[in-house]
């Protein structure tokens, strides 16, 4: 069997922004002021994503454990809900949007690249 690699160049349709992104991801910095070359560069960001971000984490957090709580959430979760009342803790998100190819299997592989990249941000001694 041979395998071929196919740059998304080659691929019709393609963005523009997204070509670029895949060129040079700090090209971009004038749309997303955040964007970085490799996810180890992340934890160097904590700190300017901490100072832009202020919300009371108390109410935030007592808001997500009693909904966790009600749904049976497990100890790991409630874990980390208190892991997020610390101000050194990063949340890491995602978006919810309507997949017409994808579906709902969008959605899981969204979630679940959340999880991973607080993963990372563990692994690298940063809080999320």
């Amino acid at each position: 069997m041979q395998v071929e690699t196919l740059s998304f160049e080659r691929i019709p349709h393609q963005s523009r922004l997204f070509l670029e992104y895949l060129r040079d991801p700090l090209a971009l910095r004038r749309f997303y002021p955040s964007a970085i070359r490799f996810h180890h560069e992340l934890p160097l960001r904590a700190p300017e994503v901490l100072a832009a971000h202020t919300i009371d984490r108390q109410v935030l957090c007592d808001a997500l454990s009693e909904l966790n709580l009600a749904w049976g959430a497990g100890a790991e979760t409630l874990a980390n809900i208190e892991l997020l009342r610390e101000a050194d803790c990063l949340a890491v998100v995602s978006g919810q949007q309507a997949g017409l190819v994808t579906g709902p299997l969008y959605t899981i592989y969204k979630a679940l690249s959340a999880v991973k990249l607080a993963g990372c941000l563990r692994q690298r001694n940063t809080k999320a």
